[in-house]
């Protein structure tokens, strides 16, 4: 190995510690220079011994593509123990033998002597072939990150981790693991909320419940309780049916009785329900007919002539109120939950008509008893979200900076056939769920949204993306790429074999120069986001059109889109500030930083969801919290470096989940550039 560094360690462990030798090509300037790697663990080595002889052993290079071969030959052993008196001595470099000297700048720990190592020959840990290895759980897939490490995705859960999963008990073990997994993504998908929903609205209700939950000795008067008349010590409140009762402050006793007359209050009027205006009125209600107000406040119809109940107002299917009668009221959808993903293909897939679909959703799962008041649809859109967007059924993939941010999969025909109508009906899907309010259990690229509004895709966009090639093409945009001897063509890997895609008609034959740059770069992002997926997104496009139209959802920008689609999360400040690592000359005590969480907490949690957008690319915090943020080399925390000038605006690095802050003389002046650095950081060419 010519032009090896070696570093020493400070303390080595072996029952913790392992080497990892990474070998890359250092004559390439392409994005792929990485060749393989091996890790070796430090237990069971053999010690060196006068006349003894350890052979070199060779252990195969793990490649990060298959088309890289090789292994390396290595010499590794314990030092030998100096005799007392001994002067440890440098071991010449035996060239044939293939061993390295040993260095005295090393230092030998002695091991405990309650618990004498065992010489052995060295095991390597990847020369064992893949059959060798225990299968991986159902739902786990092996990767390599941009560093050729390798690590382990729970598609089930969407997190990774470093340890090979095992199944350690047989039976049923697999099963409630997924169960468990599925209910806590469930857990995390239910704190999502929609981008319509009043704050205001939903702190009122979560006041409500937690006062009408709350035991009587522990309630609290409010605020903005009404007082005028009352004694010392009383308030007055609504109850969810919209019903008046008092608090006695003093005794801490409720009460339907008013002090101030000595009777109780009267029940919400029936024939005019609060919050009811005149223009609402739809006249009489038909023959038999009765309106009445649940215990929770909404409303509800009595129909006396068949002794039954429902939510909806009989009065809709008036063809003079609500149109005509042609359409159903409701459109009915009956699934097996073991076949969500191919039930619900068949049933919305042969759909004609786009007004079924607008109408009220009911879902039934089969071999279940429930009425569908919200919960099972809601249910439903975040089952169907998990398998549509599995990437083992090929549609779509994980982006190359982490595995929760999702694209399409340009070589999905290979995959499937049916390719183009299962991505028209995922745009159904999209679509119902932007109409009814709902939300998909999933997050994508940012050139996804970009392209469902039709704006154009610039550099900037590819490093949330792939840092590596956003990184191979900033170089080419800064510098002279003629001495590359690259043309207008692009190497294309489809399962293991490459091939070459002109950027244009005879692009093999033009070179790259410094005059054409600008046109070689946007032809590799035209291609690498556009060009590929393009059937696929015509087809995505046309089923969400036809429930949404295009004008109406060009009103958002692409953030605020992502938003809409896949909700907002309760992103939690304190858990943020926790797992925040500050760089340069600041630390959590400086007065810029703190005024950055100050900003924070003052922000609603929508723009919390924007800021996180703009520094790390994505609003989704990961389900274990901020502390599993994901970069471009792995796991990555939120990081917070003194940058620039008070004049300057903030800029974010979204590959290293970085924010560039400068030190701004006051807290409005840090608020103000942060907003304006959020809302317009289209126009900002320092964020990147």
């Amino acid at each position: 190995m010519i032009g090896t560094l070696w570093f020493k360690p400070s303390w080595v462990k072996p029952a913790e510690h392992k080497l990892v030798l990474q070998v890359f090509d250092e004559n390439r300037l392409t994005r792929d220079d990485f060749l393989g790697m091996v890790e070796l663990t430090l237990l069971n080595l053999p010690k060196e011994q006068e006349g003894r002889l350890i052979p070199a052993k060779q252990y195969i290079l793990r490649p990060r593509r298959s088309r890289v071969k090789g292994h390396l030959e290595i010499y590794h052993a314990y030092v030998r123990e100096p005799a007392a008196g001994d002067e440890v001595e440098p071991v010449a470099q035996d060239p044939g033998s293939g061993r390295q000297g040993s260095d005295t700048d090393w230092e030998l720990v002695e091991p405990d002597s309650s618990q004498p190592p065992i010489e052995g020959p060295a095991q390597p840990v990847f020369v064992q072939n893949q059959e060798q290895l225990p299968p991986l759980p159902t739902g786990w897939e092996e990767r390599q990150d941009a560093n050729g490490r390798t690590y382990y995705v729970n598609h089930i859960a969407r997190s990774t981790q470093w340890e090979r999963p095992t199944v350690s008990v047989p039976g049923s073990t697999e099963q409630t693991v997924r169960e468990r997994s599925l209910e806590s993504a469930a857990t995390e998908f239910q704190r999502r909320f929609h981008i319509s929903v009043d704050e205001s609205e939903t702190n009122n209700r979560r006041e409500a419940a937690q006062l009408q939950s709350a035991p009587q000795d522990q309630r609290v008067p409010s605020s903005g309780g009404a007082t005028d008349g009352l004694p010392q010590g009383w308030s007055m409140q609504v109850a969810p049916n919209g019903r008046m009762f008092f608090i006695n402050h003093n005794e801490r006793t409720t009460s339907w009785v008013d002090p101030r007359t000595g009777r109780a209050s009267p029940m919400p009027n029936q024939n005019h329900p609060p919050n009811r205006r005149p223009e609402d009125e739809l006249g009489p209600l038909p023959e038999g007919w009765e309106e009445r107000i649940h215990s929770d406040g909404r409303i509800f119809f009595i129909d006396h002539n068949t002794r039954t109940t429902q939510w909806e107002d009989p009065r809709l299917s008036n063809p003079q109120i609500a149109g005509p009668n042609n359409v159903p009221n409701k459109f009915e959808i009956k699934i097996r939950r073991s076949q969500i993903f191919e039930d619900s293909y068949r049933i919305i897939s042969t759909v004609n008509r786009m007004d079924l679909l607008k109408t009220k959703l009911w879902v039934e799962f089969e071999g279940e008893v429930g009425l569908d008041y919200g919960g099972l649809a809601r249910e439903w859109f975040f089952l169907l979200s998990k398998e549509m967007f599995n990437p083992y059924y090929g549609l779509f993939e994980y982006s190359a900076m982490d595995n929760y941010t999702l694209q399409i999969n340009p070589f999905s025909g290979l995959c499937n056939e049916e390719h183009l109508n299962y991505f028209k009906f995922i745009g159904r899907i999209a679509g119902m769920a932007v109409y009814h309010g709902k939300l998909l259990d999933a997050f994508f690229i940012r050139p996804f949204y970009k392209m469902m509004l039709g704006k154009p895709i610039d550099l900037k966009d590819m490093e949330s993306v792939d840092s590596e090639y956003y990184n191979s093409l900033l170089w080419i945009k800064e510098n002279d790429p003629s001495e590359l001897e690259l043309t207008f063509c692009v190497d294309e890997e489809s399962f293991g074999r490459f091939s070459q895609r002109e950027l244009k008609p005879d692009g093999a034959n033009i070179p790259l120069t410094n005059e054409n740059k600008d046109e070689y770069i946007s032809l590799v992002i035209q291609w690498r986001f556009v060009s590929r997926v393009q059937e696929q997104m015509q087809a995505f496009l046309e089923g969400f059109n036809g429930l949404v139209p295009l004008a109406l959802v060009k009103i958002f920008d692409e953030h605020e889109l992502e938003l809409l689609m896949c909700g907002i999360q309760n992103i939690d400040v304190k858990d943020w500030k926790l797992n925040t690592v500050y760089k340069g000359d600041y630390h959590p005590n400086n007065i810029t930083v703190q005024w950055f969480w100050r900003v924070v907490l003052s922000f609603s949690n929508e723009m919390r969801a924007r800021l996180l957008q703009f520094v790390t690319g994505t609003s989704r915090v990961p389900m274990n919290g901020f502390k599993e943020l994901y970069g471009s080399n792995g796991p990555q925390l939120f990081t917070i470096e003194k940058w620039g000038q008070p004049e300057n605006f903030p800029r974010a690095h979204t590959c290293f989940n970085r924010l560039d802050l400068p030190p701004y003389e006051s807290y409005q002046q840090l608020r103000d550039k942060l907003i304006k650095a959020i809302e317009g950081s289209q126009g900002f060419a320092g964020v990147d």
